[in-house]
C-alpha cells in the first residue's frame, strides 16, 4: 500500500499543477454538483454535450466521463462521439431499467474501449451478462456488496475479474464496498470508506464518475479508480451530517477541498484481495 499512497500523492499533485480540463456529459440533475466537485479537486470542468461541438471538446479534455443518466437523443449521441474521440470513463446508470441504455452501454463500451467502466453491483451484473436484481437506478438487496456480508463480495470478484479481462478495462462496482477490478482480471481491491449518507444525496455517483475522470486525467485507470472510490468515501465520512442532508449536501464539496495527503493516508480503507 505504500507504493500506491505514493500515487495517489503524485497524481493529487498533478492535478493541483496542471488544473486538467475535464469533459464531463452528465445528467442535468447532477451537473452542478459534478462541476463543484472537480473544482474542489483542483480542475477544471466542462459540461458541453451537442453533439456539433463535443468532437473538439473531447479531444482537448484531458479526460472525459459520460454517464447514462437521464438519457436524450442528442445526450446519447454526444455520448458515443466523445466516447470515441477519448477513452474515458462510462457510469451504466439504469441499464438494468431499459434497453435503450443497456443497448447504448454495450455500443459504447464495443465501439470505444472506455479506460473505466462504472456502476453499482446490480449494473455491473446486467453489463457482463449475469443475473441480477435491481429496480430502478439502486442497487438490489440480493446484489449489494456489504462488510457483514463476505460472499457477497466474493460472488462479484467472479464477475468482476473476467469482465475486467474481457474488456481491457478497470471495473468499479460502487456501493457500501467499492470493489475495484484491474484489467489483468486478476487484482482485485475493496475500498470500505463511506457512509450511507452519501446513498442519500442526489449525484454523489456521478460525482464519483467525475471524480475517476479527474485523477485518470493525470494517472492510470486502476490508480485513478482507487483514489477517486477512497476520496469521496472519506469526504463522506468527515462531513457533518448532524444537521440534515441538504447541509451534508453542501458540505461534501467542502470535504473535497479541503482533502489533503495526510488525511488521506489516516483514514483510506483500502484493501488488495486474494486472488
Amino acid at each position: 500500500m505504500q507504493d500506491l499512497m505514493e500515487q495517489f500523492r503524485n497524481a493529487r499533485a498533478a492535478v493541483q499543477r496542471q488544473s486538467p480540463l475535464i469533459h464531463s456529459i452528465t445528467s442535468p440533475i447532477a451537473i452542478n454538483d459534478c462541476a463543484n466537485a472537480v473544482l474542489a479537486l483542483g480542475a477544471k470542468p466542462i459540461m458541453a454535450e451537442h453533439p456539433s461541438e463535443v468532437a473538439k471538446i473531447a479531444q482537448m479534455a484531458d479526460a472525459l466521463t459520460v454517464s447514462l443518466a437521464n438519457i436524450t437523443d442528442a445526450r446519447a449521441q454526444s455520448i458515443l462521439i466523445a466516447g470515441r474521440e477519448k477513452a474515458g470513463v462510462i457510469d451504466l446508470v439504469g441499464i438494468n431499467c431499459s434497453d435503450l441504455r443497456m443497448n447504448l452501454a454495450r455500443t459504447f463500451i464495443r465501439e470505444c474501449h472506455p479506460a473505466v467502466i462504472k456502476g453499482n453491483a446490480s449494473e455491473i451484473r446486467a453489463i457482463a451478462g449475469a443475473d441480477f436484481d435491481a429496480r430502478g437506478i439502486d442497487v438490489g438487496k440480493n446484489d449489494a456488496v456489504t462488510q457483514s456480508n463476505p460472499d457477497s463480495l466474493s460472488r462479484m470478484a467472479k464477475i468482476m475479474k473476467p469482465y475486467a479481462a474481457r474488456t481491457g478495462a478497470v471495473i468499479l462496482a460502487s456501493g457500501e464496498v467499492d470493489l475495484i477490478a484491474a484489467p489483468d482480471g486478476q487484482t482485485l481491491y475493496a475500498v470500505q470508506n463511506g457512509t450511507s449518507a452519501l446513498s442519500k444525496v442526489t449525484g454523489t455517483g456521478c460525482m464519483l464518475t467525475c471524480i475517476t475522470g479527474v485523477y485518470l486525467s493525470v494517472s492510470d485507470p486502476l490508480t485513478a479508480s482507487l483514489l477517486a472510490a477512497v476520496t469521496l468515501g472519506i469526504a463522506g465520512e468527515i462531513t457533518d451530517d448532524s444537521h440534515g442532508l441538504g447541509t451534508y449536501h453542501i458540505g461534501l464539496i467542502d470535504s473535497l477541498s479541503l482533502m489533503d495527503d495526510k488525511l488521506l493516508a489516516k483514514r483510506m480503507k483500502l484493501s488488495l484481495l486474494p486472488v
